[in-house]
Protein backbone atom coordinates (compact mmCIF):
# COMPACT_ATOMS: atom_id res chain seq x y z
CA UNK A 1 0.00 0.00 0.00
CA UNK A 2 2.88 2.45 0.87
CA UNK A 3 4.79 1.70 -2.21
CA UNK A 4 1.47 2.06 -4.41
CA UNK A 5 1.08 5.57 -2.71
CA UNK A 6 4.48 6.88 -3.35
CA UNK A 7 4.19 5.77 -7.40
CA UNK A 8 0.52 7.37 -7.28
CA UNK A 9 1.55 10.76 -5.43
CA UNK A 10 4.02 11.80 -8.48
CA UNK A 11 1.64 10.62 -11.31
CA UNK A 12 -1.04 13.07 -9.21
CA UNK A 13 1.05 15.51 -9.03
CA UNK A 14 1.88 15.60 -12.64
CA UNK A 15 -1.79 15.73 -13.69
CA UNK A 16 -1.82 18.59 -11.95
CA UNK A 17 0.65 20.09 -12.97
CA UNK A 18 -0.21 19.53 -16.46
CA UNK A 19 -3.73 20.77 -15.49
CA UNK A 20 -3.15 23.98 -14.03
CA UNK A 21 0.27 24.82 -15.98
CA UNK A 22 -0.18 24.47 -18.84
CA UNK A 23 -0.82 27.14 -21.16
CA UNK A 24 -2.19 25.43 -24.06
CA UNK A 25 -5.22 24.20 -21.59
CA UNK A 26 -5.71 27.82 -19.36
CA UNK A 27 -4.70 30.27 -22.19
CA UNK A 28 -6.95 33.42 -23.12
CA UNK A 29 -5.27 34.25 -26.02
CA UNK A 30 -4.81 31.46 -28.88
CA UNK A 31 -4.54 32.11 -32.50
CA UNK A 32 -7.92 31.71 -34.31
CA UNK A 33 -6.96 31.49 -37.89
CA UNK A 34 -4.21 32.32 -40.35
CA UNK A 35 -3.26 32.82 -44.39
CA UNK A 36 0.07 31.57 -45.12
CA UNK A 37 0.00 31.76 -49.14
CA UNK A 38 -2.93 34.93 -49.87
CA UNK A 39 -3.80 35.76 -53.23
CA UNK A 40 -5.78 39.06 -53.04
CA UNK A 41 -6.11 42.11 -50.96
CA UNK A 42 -6.38 40.65 -47.42
CA UNK A 43 -5.47 43.95 -45.87
CA UNK A 44 -7.96 46.10 -48.06
CA UNK A 45 -5.16 48.70 -48.42
CA UNK A 46 -6.01 48.53 -52.43
CA UNK A 47 -2.99 46.73 -52.99
CA UNK A 48 -2.17 42.98 -53.38
CA UNK A 49 1.16 41.88 -51.96
CA UNK A 50 2.08 38.29 -50.77
CA UNK A 51 3.99 39.91 -47.70
CA UNK A 52 1.47 42.55 -46.67
CA UNK A 53 -1.91 40.56 -47.18
CA UNK A 54 -0.78 37.36 -44.74
CA UNK A 55 -2.32 37.07 -41.65
CA UNK A 56 -2.99 35.89 -38.57
CA UNK A 57 -6.24 36.28 -36.56
CA UNK A 58 -6.10 35.65 -32.36
CA UNK A 59 -8.97 35.13 -30.17
CA UNK A 60 -9.93 35.78 -26.57
CA UNK A 61 -11.29 32.65 -25.65
CA UNK A 62 -11.51 33.20 -21.64
CA UNK A 63 -14.19 35.30 -19.74
CA UNK A 64 -12.71 38.56 -19.19
CA UNK A 65 -11.03 41.46 -21.23
CA UNK A 66 -7.75 40.41 -21.93
CA UNK A 67 -4.78 43.37 -21.66
CA UNK A 68 -3.00 42.69 -25.01
CA UNK A 69 0.12 44.25 -24.10
CA UNK A 70 3.21 41.62 -24.00
CA UNK A 71 1.66 39.61 -26.51
CA UNK A 72 4.00 38.58 -29.41
CA UNK A 73 3.76 37.00 -32.65
CA UNK A 74 6.64 35.07 -33.73
CA UNK A 75 7.53 32.70 -36.36
CA UNK A 76 9.58 29.90 -36.73
CA UNK A 77 10.22 26.93 -34.74
CA UNK A 78 13.74 27.95 -33.55
CA UNK A 79 14.49 30.95 -31.08
CA UNK A 80 11.98 33.66 -31.05
CA UNK A 81 11.79 35.85 -34.62
CA UNK A 82 9.65 38.73 -33.03
CA UNK A 83 7.08 39.37 -36.09
CA UNK A 84 4.96 41.92 -33.95
CA UNK A 85 3.62 43.48 -30.33
CA UNK A 86 0.28 43.65 -29.44
CA UNK A 87 -1.45 46.57 -27.57
CA UNK A 88 -5.12 47.17 -26.37
CA UNK A 89 -7.74 45.20 -24.96
CA UNK A 90 -9.65 41.98 -26.20
CA UNK A 91 -13.20 41.03 -24.88
CA UNK A 92 -14.25 37.33 -24.59
CA UNK A 93 -15.01 36.43 -27.65
CA UNK A 94 -13.66 38.80 -29.75
CA UNK A 95 -10.56 38.35 -32.49
CA UNK A 96 -7.68 40.43 -33.21
CA UNK A 97 -6.37 40.02 -37.07
CA UNK A 98 -2.75 41.50 -37.18
CA UNK A 99 -1.90 41.13 -41.25
CA UNK A 100 1.59 41.27 -43.27
CA UNK A 101 1.51 45.42 -43.30
CA UNK A 102 0.87 45.79 -39.76
CA UNK A 103 3.75 43.34 -38.98
CA UNK A 104 6.10 45.52 -41.91
CA UNK A 105 4.80 48.80 -40.09
CA UNK A 106 6.04 47.67 -36.35
CA UNK A 107 8.99 46.06 -37.66
CA UNK A 108 10.37 49.20 -39.12
CA UNK A 109 9.25 51.28 -35.92
CA UNK A 110 11.26 49.31 -33.65
CA UNK A 111 14.17 48.82 -36.06
CA UNK A 112 13.70 45.55 -36.54
CA UNK A 113 14.38 43.50 -40.20
CA UNK A 114 11.74 44.51 -42.22
CA UNK A 115 10.08 40.37 -43.26
CA UNK A 116 6.37 41.07 -42.00
CA UNK A 117 5.15 37.97 -41.00
CA UNK A 118 7.42 35.52 -42.99
CA UNK A 119 5.08 32.82 -42.91
CA UNK A 120 6.77 30.17 -45.08
CA UNK A 121 4.65 28.80 -47.91
CA UNK A 122 6.90 24.79 -47.75
CA UNK A 123 5.19 25.60 -43.91
CA UNK A 124 6.02 26.72 -40.59
CA UNK A 125 5.15 27.57 -36.97
CA UNK A 126 3.63 30.22 -35.75
CA UNK A 127 3.64 31.39 -31.90
CA UNK A 128 1.77 33.10 -29.29
CA UNK A 129 4.32 34.51 -26.56
CA UNK A 130 3.77 36.53 -23.45
CA UNK A 131 6.44 38.50 -22.68
CA UNK A 132 6.88 40.21 -19.07
CA UNK A 133 10.65 41.29 -18.35
CA UNK A 134 12.98 38.93 -18.29
CA UNK A 135 10.07 35.91 -18.56
CA UNK A 136 8.86 34.85 -21.69
CA UNK A 137 5.98 32.13 -21.80
CA UNK A 138 4.60 30.67 -24.65
CA UNK A 139 0.37 31.20 -25.02
CA UNK A 140 -0.21 28.89 -28.08
CA UNK A 141 1.52 27.83 -31.35
CA UNK A 142 0.18 25.98 -34.51
CA UNK A 143 2.69 23.69 -37.07
CA UNK A 144 1.43 24.04 -40.77
CA UNK A 145 2.48 22.14 -43.52
CA UNK A 146 2.96 23.54 -46.97
CA UNK A 147 -1.04 22.05 -48.62
CA UNK A 148 -2.26 24.51 -45.40
CA UNK A 149 0.18 27.35 -47.56
CA UNK A 150 -1.52 27.16 -50.41
CA UNK A 151 -3.36 30.68 -52.27
CA UNK A 152 -6.06 32.22 -50.46
CA UNK A 153 -6.70 29.03 -48.35
CA UNK A 154 -6.99 29.96 -44.42
CA UNK A 155 -6.36 27.19 -41.63
CA UNK A 156 -8.39 27.81 -38.66
CA UNK A 157 -10.24 26.40 -35.46
CA UNK A 158 -14.16 25.21 -35.80
CA UNK A 159 -15.99 27.75 -34.33
CA UNK A 160 -17.74 26.02 -30.81
CA UNK A 161 -14.44 23.56 -31.62
CA UNK A 162 -11.28 24.77 -30.16
CA UNK A 163 -9.53 21.70 -30.35
CA UNK A 164 -9.99 21.14 -34.50
CA UNK A 165 -8.38 22.65 -37.16
CA UNK A 166 -10.26 23.27 -41.02
CA UNK A 167 -8.82 24.61 -43.98
CA UNK A 168 -10.94 27.06 -45.21
CA UNK A 169 -10.76 26.35 -49.05
CA UNK A 170 -13.81 27.49 -50.48
CA UNK A 171 -11.57 29.42 -53.13
CA UNK A 172 -9.18 27.07 -53.33
CA UNK A 173 -10.35 23.88 -53.12
CA UNK A 174 -8.00 21.23 -51.11
CA UNK A 175 -8.00 18.00 -53.70
CA UNK A 176 -7.67 14.60 -51.81
CA UNK A 177 -5.93 14.38 -48.51
CA UNK A 178 -5.18 17.88 -46.85
CA UNK A 179 -3.55 18.34 -43.07
CA UNK A 180 -5.90 19.87 -41.66
CA UNK A 181 -8.83 18.56 -43.80
CA UNK A 182 -11.07 21.34 -46.27
CA UNK A 183 -13.98 22.46 -44.93
CA UNK A 184 -15.58 24.06 -48.07
CA UNK A 185 -15.52 27.58 -46.36
CA UNK A 186 -14.33 31.12 -47.39
CA UNK A 187 -11.28 32.66 -45.22
CA UNK A 188 -12.99 35.28 -42.52
CA UNK A 189 -10.51 37.25 -41.23
CA UNK A 190 -12.08 39.67 -37.93
CA UNK A 191 -15.02 37.55 -37.48
CA UNK A 192 -15.48 34.16 -35.57
CA UNK A 193 -15.04 31.27 -37.71
CA UNK A 194 -18.57 31.35 -39.19
CA UNK A 195 -18.76 28.74 -42.19
CA UNK A 196 -19.44 30.63 -45.31
CA UNK A 197 -19.13 28.45 -48.79
CA UNK A 198 -18.11 29.90 -51.99
CA UNK A 199 -21.95 29.12 -53.35
CA UNK A 200 -23.31 32.07 -50.74
CA UNK A 201 -20.74 34.60 -51.90
CA UNK A 202 -17.36 34.69 -53.47
CA UNK A 203 -17.10 38.48 -52.74
CA UNK A 204 -14.99 39.51 -49.87
CA UNK A 205 -16.93 42.55 -50.03
CA UNK A 206 -19.86 40.58 -49.70
CA UNK A 207 -18.29 38.46 -46.58
CA UNK A 208 -17.27 42.12 -44.89
CA UNK A 209 -20.53 43.26 -45.05
CA UNK A 210 -22.03 40.21 -43.95
CA UNK A 211 -19.83 40.05 -41.01
CA UNK A 212 -20.21 43.57 -40.19
CA UNK A 213 -16.48 44.41 -41.15
CA UNK A 214 -17.00 47.54 -43.31
CA UNK A 215 -14.89 50.00 -42.65
CA UNK A 216 -12.24 47.98 -41.15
Amino acid sequence: MRNSFRYCVPLILLWFSTFFFNPQLHAQILINEFMADPARDWDGDGEYSSRDDEWVEVINVGNADVDLAGFMISDGAEGYSWRYAFSGTLSPGEVFVVYGSDSRAWEEANDFPVYGLSLNNAGDRISIFRVAGNDTALVDHIDFVDNAAEDDRSVGRVAGDLQTWRQFDAWNVCPGSCNPPGNGCVPTPGFINDCITSAESVSWGAIKTRCGLNGD
